[in-house]
């Protein structure tokens, strides 16, 4: 209570100084709609306090704090784009990439900079080694909305499968990203996703299970292409208008998969156990941060192919080990809900500035 009211106090001051909006954080997003822009309205919508919004300009902007959502969308040209005002100002940056250029930024930035903030550890210390200072830096996990992303009825999975033309006996194993390059189809790889790994795994499963492949994302040509060579049955959404709109995709699942080799969430880790499903992924992102091997989902090894697959079999032959992933999974995601990130954002992260 006493912190609420100390935050309402911070708010009141702030805005009564601020003669222009009563909206004092400005989160920049992508102008296409993309991941950060979900990820933004999400935040916004469940800060404690109604003070957030979306902007994709750094223009016109004076006061209040200024949050780079990504680092792709801060740069323009290999130039941040600062607001026109010395105002508060933080960075998320999701994952570094190989050779990562950027990453010569990191300790100008952090002279300017109020916070550095990630979804998982392991992009932190990349970027503490780079230059930036450790007392500045902040994890906090995406999260997910719960009320959406929930276990379906028996009756309810059943349903959907049937209008997907999915047979009762096969085994359905999801993966809901973009991992083609380029936006059109995809033909080459994303390798920091890992497709080809994931065709790996389901080309090894398919040799003694029928599997069942849901795909949703745009640029998925490389993946479709290798599950037509292996004869393996699969159904692509593309793109959809909203990343909610996945949820009953992953509520026909038998296993979600992640085969990537760099991540910077994955949402999906969250969003497949929001709906009680079995969590088979490599050890990237936010998953060593949040996922405990063996009792919330089974992990493996970036590009530990041997592991994925046997990590799958394990869960397709146990009935008793899917059903401990799937509740102790659901527990787990609920702890993550949109509102409780977006209060820690909110102490965390903007609080100690407009205080300041």
């Amino acid at each position: 209570m006493f912190k609420l009211l100390k935050a309402q106090l911070a708010f009141k001051r702030a805005a009564d100084a601020n003669s222009q909006s009563d909206k004092l954080v400005r989160y920049l997003v992508s102008a296409q709609n993309w991941s950060i822009n979900h990820d933004g309205e999400c935040l916004m919508a469940n800060l404690p306090l109604p003070i957030g919004e979306l902007t994709i300009s750094h223009k016109g902007i004076h006061q209040g704090i200024f949050h780079f959502g990504g680092i792709a969308d801060a740069l323009s040209h290999g130039k941040m784009r600062w607001p026109q005002a010395e105002i508060g100002c933080g960075l998320t940056w999701f994952h570094v990439l190989e050779n990562d250029k950027r990453l010569k930024l990191v300790p100008e930035l952090d002279k300017r900079l109020d916070f550095w903030h990630s979804s998982c550890q392991s992009t932190l210390d990349k970027l503490i080694a780079c230059g930036a200072s450790a007392s500045k830096t902040h994890c906090i996990p995406l999260g997910v909305d719960t009320e959406i992303f929930k276990v379906a009825t028996k009756q309810q999975k059943s349903i959907f499968r049937q209008r997907l033309g999915i047979d009762e006996d096969a085994i359905v194993i999801g993966s809901f990203q973009k991992d083609g390059r380029g936006w059109n189809n995809g033909q080459q790889g994303k390798m920091e996703k890992g497709p080809d790994v994931l065709c790996e795994v389901l080309e090894s499963l398919a040799k003694s299970h029928k599997l069942f492949v849901l795909l949703s994302g745009p640029a998925r040509d490389y993946v479709k292409n290798r599950l037509r060579a292996s004869g393996i049955a699969f159904y692509h959404t593309g793109y959809l208008p909203h990343a909610n709109d996945v949820a009953p995709y992953f509520q026909a699942l038998d296993i979600y998969l992640i085969p990537s080799r760099i991540e910077g969430g994955p949402k999906a880790c969250l969003e497949a156990t929001a709906c009680g499903i079995p969590l088979v992924t490599t050890n990237v992102g936010m998953v060593p941060d949040i996922i405990k091997h063996g009792h919330h989902g089974l992990v493996a090894g970036v590009g530990d192919t041997r592991t994925l697959i046997a990590n799958c079999e394990a869960i397709i032959s146990d009935p008793n080990l899917a059903r401990n992933l799937s509740q102790n999974g659901l527990k787990m995601a609920q702890n993550y809900t949109w509102k409780n990130i977006a209060q820690r954002y909110y102490q965390e992260l903007y609080l100690p500035i407009l205080e300041g």
